[in-house]
């Protein structure tokens, strides 16, 4: 009994449990208008639940019309079209989804529509998760964990006590072998009902989901370990106990791809942990039945030499366990955060009682030299009964996360969203601005974007915001791919200046500020009306500097003669639409349009005149900038009047 405690020691049983970074409409958030789609980010790959995946509740408590989710961004983004129409309020998105592990998540949070709403009372909890079933999940857990041990270990227990020969007048024990497999049949099945009921054993058993069970990597998992277990049973029934090996390993691999270090590292987690399991899992159960095989021959000296022999077998494994149980463990968690989570807490206190445990072993073990350790065995047994239930807890809690971590890629934007652009020396700048975030992506100079190809580069940046209150704060920064920074922000109506200090290894950086004028005002009518005023203008001149290194522009721009219909055929808004579009009035009264392009990493400025035209442009790409003004005849001919009524008067 002692090695269980030893097993448990480790990390093997905490599960990967898939995490809600950000969602559209933002968790909690306001958006003007009712959105297209909801789309919810999370840092690992989920599998949808069946129809109880994404599930929106409007403010009267009716359901919205979704569409079909579907899973982009390597699984880890689910997206479902809005098909009913969405007014203004407050609406609640209740999500289901099975990580890798099989576990199925569930979380519900709100978001609000409609530009006079001021969205959900900040006192009220939103994006909240949690393992749906727990309490059923961890109690199947405890007994999977129980049935590895115990049918496993309890065949290498079988093959090493064979070796000696028993006393004639002894009666050998029972074998456990058989009903502790039926177990982890059992155990498993029950698992997998809860993946085919969306977290419950009641709507597995009633509707369950085929879609769930089948199409994805937690519900294929599952009925691998079922089968693995299903041949164990009836191998073990024809008397093939040989065969058995083969088959409970099979199911000690299902169990350890889908667990926690699995999700950390794609293969030391899941070796680490087959290999952990596997040497516990011996050493428990060839403990156990070596001291039931030592009870029933009266510890004569055939089980005495039965308990040296297996001391000699546990050496080896517990130096396993232990060097795996740490390194899976260290996958997940540091020593030094062990008391910053409920799992680090709840962890320590496992690690308390497989101490405590260890303890009452050795002294049993002391005891057994001279007498038989009854008292002491069972207070060994109500310990490691704790250390099961804390492993089985584990098992649903939810590890911990680093909130500075990578994200896997850029959020999706929150609402209306508006793209702005420009230099720092030799780098790019795109910065996509929307309701409570930012995303910024940096560009060095010979960077493929059409295949995605950034030569390896090393980015790293710094964000400072300055409102129109006169605020000024730093921005904490994520990284969400390469050259791609991620920050919680709170826009202010106005003027925003973003800063942003770019760099790149072996190009020239710097510091660049933004203009980032909120609320965003979409006007896709005013780009169409400004496409067709451009391309009525006959000949017009334009002077345009173009410039890929800001700290070395000072260059004289170029005076080009051209027609509208020239210009416009030439521009990324030619067809009269942008992705991302605002307008806004700037300092001098003029209309100004800003455009995103985010898939190039492109920002246009437009500023116009009464008749719509373009007076002045600005174009920011990844590898250079463009800066254009323009001049129209009727403004070349007043210039050249005044010019003529000076001379005469001279």
């Amino acid at each position: 009994m002692t090695a269980v405690a030893l097993l448990l020691a480790g990390a093997s049983s905490a599960q990967a449990h898939a995490v809600l970074l950000f969602a559209a409409p933002a968790i909690e958030g306001a958006v003007p208008a009712a959105p297209k789609e909801i789309s919810l980010v999370f840092d690992e790959p989920i599998h949808p639940s069946g129809a109880q995946t994404l599930r929106v509740a409007a403010p009267d408590g009716t359901s919205v019309s979704l569409g079909t989710p579907a899973r982009s961004e390597g699984g880890k983004q689910l997206t479902a079209p809005v098909r009913s129409t969405v007014g203004p309020g407050v609406y609640t998105v209740n999500w289901q989804a099975a990580a890798d592990d099989g576990d199925v998540m569930s979380g519900t949070y709100r978001f609000a529509v409609g530009s006079a709403t001021a969205g959900p009372a900040s006192s009220d909890t939103g994006g909240g998760q949690q393992v749906s079933g727990a309490p059923a999940t961890a109690v199947l857990r405890w007994m999977l964990y129980a049935a590895f041990a115990l049918a496993l270990g309890g065949l290498a227990g079988e093959r090493l006590a064979a070796r000696y020969r028993a006393p004639e007048d002894a009666v050998p024990p029972r074998s456990w072998v058989f009903p502790w497999a039926v177990a982890g049949l059992a155990a498993s099945l029950g698992l997998t009902v809860m993946i085919a009921g969306g977290g419950s054993l009641v709507r597995g058993i009633s509707s369950p989901s085929g879609s769930a069970l089948f199409d994805g990597r937690p519900g294929i998992l599952a009925l691998v370990e079922v089968a693995g277990w299903l041949c164990a049973v009836v191998v073990l029934r024809l008397g093939q106990r040989r065969l058995a090996f083969g088959a409970l390993f099979a199911a000690v691999v299902a169990e350890g791809v889908r667990a926690h270090p699995a999700a950390e590292s794609a293969v030391w987690g899941p070796a680490l942990i087959t290999v952990h399991l596997t040497a516990a899992a011996v050493w428990i159960g060839a403990l156990v039945h070596i001291l039931r095989v030592g009870r029933a021959w009266r510890w004569t000296a055939p089980a005495r030499a039965a308990l040296r022999a297996y001391a000699r077998l546990a050496l080896a494994l517990v130096v396993v366990v232990l060097i795996t149980g740490t390194l899976s463990g260290l996958l997940m968690i540091s020593p030094l955060k062990l008391f910053d989570t409920d799992f680090g807490r709840l962890l320590a206190v496992k690690l308390a009682l497989v101490a405590a445990a260890c303890a009452l072993a050795l002294a049993a073990r002391w005891r057994l030299s001279r007498t038989t350790p009854h008292l002491v065995a069972r207070v060994e047994a109500s310990a490691l009964v704790a250390i099961l239930g804390a492993t089985a807890l584990l098992g649903v809690a939810q590890p911990p996360r680093d909130k500075n971590a990578a994200l896997p890629f850029a959020p999706p934007p929150s609402g209306y969203a508006i793209t702005v652009g420009g230099r720092a020396d030799q780098i790019g700048i795109a910065a996509t601005a929307s309701q409570g975030q930012v995303v910024v992506r940096l560009t060095a100079p010979d960077t493929d974007l059409e295949n995605g190809d950034a030569s390896g580069l090393s980015y790293d940046a710094g964000l400072t915001l300055n409102t129109p209150d006169g605020h000024g704060r730093s921005l904490a920064a994520r990284a969400c791919g390469e050259g791609c920074f991620y920050a919680p922000v709170t826009w202010r109506k106005g003027l925003n200046l973003l800063t942003v200090r770019a760099g790149a290894e072996g190009w020239g950086g710097g510091r660049e500020t933004l203009r980032v004028m909120w609320p965003v005002r979409p006007d896709a009518a005013q780009l169409t009306r400004t496409v067709k005023a451009m391309r009525a203008v006959g000949g017009f001149t334009l002077h345009e500097l173009v410039a890929s290194d800001t700290a070395r522009s000072a260059v004289a721009p170029t005076r080009l003669a051209i027609t509208g219909r020239q210009f416009i055929d030439s521009e990324p808004y030619a067809q009269g639409k942008a992705p991302l579009s605002s307008r806004f009035t700037d300092a001098e009264g003029s209309t100004v349009l800003a455009l995103g392009f985010p898939g190039e990493r492109l920002a246009l400025e437009l500023t116009l005149d009464a008749q719509d035209r373009v007076v002045r442009e600005t174009l920011v790409a990844p590898n250079h900038f463009i800066h254009r003004t323009f001049t129209y005849p009727e403004l070349e001919d007043s210039r050249s009047d005044g010019h003529d009524a000076e001379s005469g008067g001279r």
